[in-house]
């Protein structure tokens, strides 16, 4: 149902040396043994001058006796040789010093080249230089945070891609894939429910040149009212039109009273300090706010479920209008400012279908306060 259309990211082992003690040098005193058989060992034993005097004689000596020599006794014969070795002086072998190694000495310059020569340059001592500093590395430059850049205002789309009022799609466009089917199998709020209706949408949106839906990431977190008013600026500002600036409690209030009446909702509690200028309302029942949201945008032509359709009388595209109509030309005429409200009920007369209605104001000023707006949504990645 219409009310008011109006266009809009090693240690190396150490080498042990061995160590060799040098051997000592010593000097023995061997002493004179005695023992038989007496001279001829005294004589092996005494020294050369003991031998003369108690061996035999090797020479011939004048004036000797002929008269044979007569037989001493052993011990005899050694008292005599002890006695001549006492009476042999002691010869005292000296060790002479090796001489020292020679000295070789310079000659000294002559007189006259010591005066001649300059003297000596003083000794200057100079300071070692201080050591320089240790180089510190040169500070890092870091780049200056560079702050994101604000949102970008969604574009708008040229004539061609998408159709706005007073032009209609040429017909109602069957939905691809078939989500009703799915949300009644599934659910209408089910998650495959919400998935398939959404592909739909953005199939039909494609025949008017338009991308995909962009939904803000918490859309699932959103009340149905919230639902409602991103779906309807949604399709308004990728057409080129200015959103609706919020929800407004009290529209919110007539909404849900026509939901739950299976009903279009009318502006019937007005908030304190506006007025009214214009106003339009859908209502549908479908499956959830993308379900409802198709009915009125691609499937409200001939042949549609739009009851003040039928056969092809005024009343085809009228929820597609309401939606689509409030353009910036006519805002700026007025003076008023677009707002919404919206709500979502599941009466038993709806059933098993949720019921939908959404309500379309322009007011004269703007509200005190508003439950939900469309700056929220972009925030949240909408638009």
């Amino acid at each position: 149902m219409n009310r008011e259309p109006v266009h809009t990211q090693a240690v190396r082992p150490a080498r042990r040396r061995d160590s060799r003690r040098p051997a000592s040098r010593t000097i023995a005193r061997f002493g004179l043994i005695v023992s038989v058989p007496g001279a001829s060992v005294l004589a092996a034993t005494a020294g050369p001058a003991a031998v003369a005097e108690a061996g035999t004689s090797h020479g011939h000596h004048p004036h000797a006796s002929t008269r044979p020599a007569a037989k001493q006794s052993p011990l005899v014969a050694m008292r005599k040789i002890l006695e001549a070795e006492k009476a042999t002086p002691t010869t005292t072998t000296t060790t002479t010093a090796p001489a020292p190694a020679p000295t070789t000495t310079v000659p000294s310059p002559p007189l006259a080249a010591v005066a001649a020569a300059p003297p000596p340059a003083p000794r200057v001592e100079v300071a070692p230089p201080p050591p320089a500093p240790a180089a510190h590395p040169a500070p890092v430059s870091h780049p200056a945070p560079v702050a994101p850049p604000p949102p970008a205002p969604h574009p708008a789309p040229s004539p061609a891609r998408g159709i706005v009022p007073p032009a209609n799609p040429p017909a109602s466009i069957a939905p691809n894939p078939q989500f009703e089917s799915v949300c009644l199998a599934d659910g209408a709020l089910s998650a495959p429910c919400i998935a398939s209706t959404l592909q739909a949408t953005d199939v039909a949106r494609g025949r008017e040149g338009l991308g995909p839906m962009n939904l803000p990431h918490d859309y699932s977190t959103l009340s149905a009212a919230e639902q409602l008013f991103v779906l309807a600026d949604t399709e308004r500002v990728d057409r080129g039109l200015p959103p609706a600036i919020g929800l407004v409690s009290e529209f919110d209030q007539d909404a849900q009273a026509a939901a739950q009446a299976v009903t279009d909702p009318a502006p019937t509690i007005v908030p304190p300090g506006v007025g009214i200028l214009r106003w339009a309302a859908n209502w549908s029942e479908n499956a959830g706010a993308l379900g409802s949201n198709y009915n009125w945008m691609y499937d409200d032509g001939p042949g549609s479920g739009n009851e003040a359709c039928g056969s092809g009388a005024g009343g085809c595209w009228g929820h597609r209008d309401n939606i689509l109509g409030f353009s910036a030309a006519s805002l700026a005429a007025s003076g008023g400012t677009l707002v919404m409200g919206a709500g979502e009920a599941s009466p038993a007369a709806a059933a098993p279908w949720m019921s939908d209605a959404e309500l379309f104001a322009v007011v004269t000023h703007t509200p005190a306060y508003y439950i939900y707006t469309w700056g929220q949504a972009v925030a949240a990645g909408a638009g």
